[in-house]
């Protein structure tokens, strides 16, 4: 199986990327080869709406070009599902991102759930995926360790000891009975965090890989009823072998 896993930010560092191939790795099935690539036009971090459009487009060509070079499905790694509409549109091979694939687990091992997030400014669009996948009544609550993402990896412990700090609030305080790393740059970190806590962590990298995966091999994708596949028409820019 073959998956390319895009990164639709352009800041990620080349120790960052080989991190996340060895997470893969050790989250996937043997047979599962993972190739990540990253937008070269965009923001260095996604802390917005805005951040996400400005690379969108960039985004959705290397979505649209992994079906054309034989890939059997896409990640997006961003725990924002930045693009995955859009890509779901425009590919028949199944798109997932970490966060939507994140929640659907959560829902299925919990009652309650909490996301432990960045930055404040997260909220309201974590909320809406929240709402999208229909989770509302199961959604306890979100806390955040207030450190953007690119600062992630300067203090690995700092970050951890925020996380369980947020995550101990969440149950204590909110009814949190799973918690959700609601950033791809917390991946790696949930089976540290669980073993402190006492509950279910979910990891962002785990569960995309796996529920990505499971489609594959079930030989299902997204429904184009769902996400039914654009008109053609006049567009100003184009995708993959349609560039002319």
């Amino acid at each position: 199986m073959r998956i390319r896993a895009i990164h639709a930010m352009t800041g990620s560092t080349p120790e960052l990327l080989e991190r996340e191939r060895q997470l893969f790795k050790k989250y996937g099935s043997p047979d599962t080869v993972v190739d990540i690539v990253c937008i070269t036009e965009g923001a260095a971090s996604i802390e917005s709406r805005f951040d996400e459009y400005i690379g969108a487009v960039n985004t959705l060509k290397l979505v649209k070009e992994a079906e054309e070079l034989g890939y059997d499905a896409v990640i997006i790694t961003c725990w924002g599902n930045a693009c995955l509409e859009p890509a779901r549109e425009i590919v028949k091979i199944p798109v997932v991102s970490s966060g939507l694939a994140s929640m659907v687990i959560a829902a299925g091992i919990a009652h309650r759930f909490s996301i432990i997030g960045t930055i404040k400014n997260a909220a309201h669009r974590h909320l809406i995926e929240v709402r999208k996948l229909g989770l509302e009544n199961l959604f306890a609550s979100e806390r955040f360790i207030d450190t953007f993402v690119l600062e992630l990896s300067s203090d690995r412990r700092k970050t951890i000891n925020a996380i369980i700090e947020a995550g101990r609030k969440a149950i204590d305080e909110d009814g949190a009975q799973c918690l959700i790393l609601g950033c791809f740059g917390f991946a790696g970190f949930a089976e540290e965090i669980a073993a402190v806590l006492q509950v279910p962590v979910i990891d962002p990298a785990a569960a995309v890989i796996n529920y990505t995966e499971s489609l594959v091999r079930m030989g299902i994708s997204q429904s184009k009823i769902a996400y039914p596949t654009p008109p053609d028409k006049p567009r100003s820019f184009c995708f993959g072998s349609s560039c002319g």
